[in-house]
């Protein structure tokens, strides 16, 4: 039976609360991720600093900050370091998300099968989660899902170049007039932009509705994503409000929490910024620990909702 928007949403919100401990796992992830980014800015970019006679605190002016670029440009091989050392970065992130999101949908759909159809019911029925079980869909599926965000975010990257490459050519051809190259990137910024929102919405939905037919199915990468196209393209509507429901929910929590982060201003206007910032460091520090528990919260919910259309459509 299809069931409505309504009934998979909280289909979703019981399956995400039940298990409580996969938001757990995401804030720790969230945690670790901050960590280990903070750290690899260091250990890459501060010895180029170093060895271009740059220090941190020396960065306070735009003069300065153009100073570091221009210098950075003279120097390529340090250019290509950076590049390697972020890509590197970014596929050990992917990587560790993988193995996290493999867990989650493995629990997720367990979840919904052991709740069963039923519309009603307690939701304690949804409550599933244990270490093994979590571990064992993270060792099961994180290379299929490292795959799966591989090539589905390839494909986003790629057409967003559809705009921008014909920016720069336009740019490149029009650079001794800077009206128009300033008119040229200002339109190909806004279209590219648009075309951002658009294609991150529709690969979000195409990456969380493939893992979670990974997880019914088995099956590998290439046949997921194909199969959960189809099935995008056979009940878009569902699958569409379901997405912009949890992104405008989560759009609305990080506004909230993201509010206290400019307390500081009051500070400004009592002239008294030092003292104040001092004091409203704990409560921006716990607003920012429940802005990362809200978007674990939020991306729980939004996988076992579309755990949910995936068992729907097998049973």
């Amino acid at each position: 039976m299809k069931r409505s928007i309504f009934d998979t949403l909280r289909r979703g919100l019981d399956n995400a609360i039940a298990n409580w401990g996969l938001i757990v796992i995401r804030i720790v992830e969230v945690v670790a991720f901050a960590l280990i980014a903070i750290g690899a800015a260091m250990a890459i970019l501060v010895p180029i600093f170093v060895s271009i006679g740059i220090e941190l605190t020396d960065l306070d002016t735009p003069e300065q900050f153009e100073g570091l670029l221009l210098s950075l440009l003279s120097k390529w091989m340090l250019l290509i370091w950076i590049f390697v050392g972020v890509s590197v970065l970014l596929l050990i992130f992917v990587a560790v998300h993988a193995f996290v999101e493999a867990g989650c949908v493995r629990v997720a759909v367990d979840a919904d099968r052991i709740a069963g159809p039923a519309t009603e019911g307690p939701r304690s029925r949804y409550r599933v989660f244990s270490m093994p079980r979590w571990l064992a869909g993270a060792k099961d599926g994180w290379w299929t899902v490292f795959w799966i965000y591989n090539f589905a975010w390839g494909v986003a990257c790629l057409i967003l170049l559809i705009p921008l490459v014909p920016t720069a050519v336009i740019m490149f051809i029009a650079r001794e007039t800077p009206a128009a190259i300033v008119a040229t990137g200002c339109i190909g910024l806004a279209v590219t932009l648009m075309l951002m929102i658009v294609v991150g919405v529709v690969t979000s939905m195409w990456t969380t509705r493939a893992i979670a037919d990974w997880a019914v199915d088995r099956s590998g990468a290439s046949s997921a994503l194909a199969g959960a196209w189809a099935s995008i393209k056979s009940d878009l509507g569902r699958h569409l409000v379901i997405a912009l429901a949890v992104v405008v929910i989560a759009m609305a929590g990080s506004s909230f929490f993201a509010s206290f982060s400019y307390m500081a201003a009051f500070g400004e206007l009592m002239h008294q910024r030092a003292v104040f910032n001092f004091f409203s460091i704990p409560v921006r520090l716990i607003a920012t620990l429940l802005n990362w528990a809200f978007s674990a919260f939020v991306t729980s919910w939004y996988l076992a909702a579309y755990a949910a259309l995936a068992v729907e459509k097998k049973s």
